[in-house]
């Protein structure tokens, strides 16, 4: 691609970034479907899957790490939220360094990066691991349902139990449907009207579209997306199944930082 070209990609994903938070902020409408996906996921969906049209890259194919900082503040620090107690932690919930990832259930990349993340956690004590949804709901058709999922299962039964889901969502992800989504619950004990009533809770939708509306504020145009929070608070990001070993040089690079 030509200088100009590129440079026209950048200025068209710009202004898709822009018009995108436009909407994100302003919409609330709610379609009529089992899970009330709001309108404002499909619109950000379209915009997000535009923006990685026309930068030539394809639900995030591995990119380097960079340290994303200004005048030695981290770039995004504004518009990431750090973890708190209301995320899904997984690993030493006192660890000093966090693996932020906001992640599709439905995506092949977040599938293949997944182990590698807990191998991480479950290997290094001063690491822990948060679980925030991205669900790119335009390309992939049950990344919303099974957040959804998800996220009932924490509520009605325990934060190892959503883990668990992950774990299963990631090797079962042909099977992602409402009837293995009740299976699921039923072995974790959930009671099946419990679960049905939460599914369809427009509180629970309200609180994915958060956790998207966070992850495209913080720079994510794909998934998986990932943001090392350093012993400092220094913000690390990167885009794409990044294997073991680069995601650990981004760990160590976070100790130093």
């Amino acid at each position: 691609m030509t200088i100009a070209g590129r440079k026209k990609c950048v200025a068209y994903k710009e202004a898709i970034v822009a018009f995108n938070k436009n909407i994100l902020m302003k919409t609330n409408v709610q379609t009529q479907n089992g899970y009330g996906i709001p309108i404002a996921i499909v619109v950000a969906g379209l915009l997000i899957a535009a923006a990685v049209f026309w930068t030539g890259s394809a639900e995030n194919v591995a990119s380097n790490p960079t340290k994303d900082t200004n005048g030695g503040q981290p770039a995004q620090a504004g518009k990431f939220r750090m973890p708190d107690e209301t995320d899904h932690v997984q690993g030493n919930p006192n660890a000093p360094i966090t693996i932020v990832e906001f992640s599709d259930l439905e995506c092949p990349f977040c599938a293949r990066i997944h182990p590698t993340l807990k191998r991480i956690v479950e290997e290094n004590e001063d690491v822990k691991w948060v679980f925030r949804h991205f669900p790119l709901s335009t390309i992939h058709s049950r990344a919303l349902s099974a957040a959804v999922a998800s996220e009932c299962i924490a509520q009605l039964s325990t934060n190892d139990n959503f883990w668990t889901f992950t774990d299963e969502a990631f090797v079962n992800q042909q099977k992602l449907s409402d009837a293995w989504y009740r299976e699921m619950a039923l072995s974790f004990g959930i009671d099946s009207g419990a679960f049905a009533s939460c599914v369809n809770d427009k509180g629970v939708v309200a609180n994915i579209q958060t956790d998207l509306d966070e992850a495209t504020s913080a720079g994510g145009r794909g998934t998986p997306y990932v943001v090392v929070v350093s012993l400092n608070n220094q913000l690390i990001p990167f885009s794409g199944a990044l294997p073991y070993e680069q995601v650990m040089s981004v760990v160590e690079q976070a100790r130093t930082n």
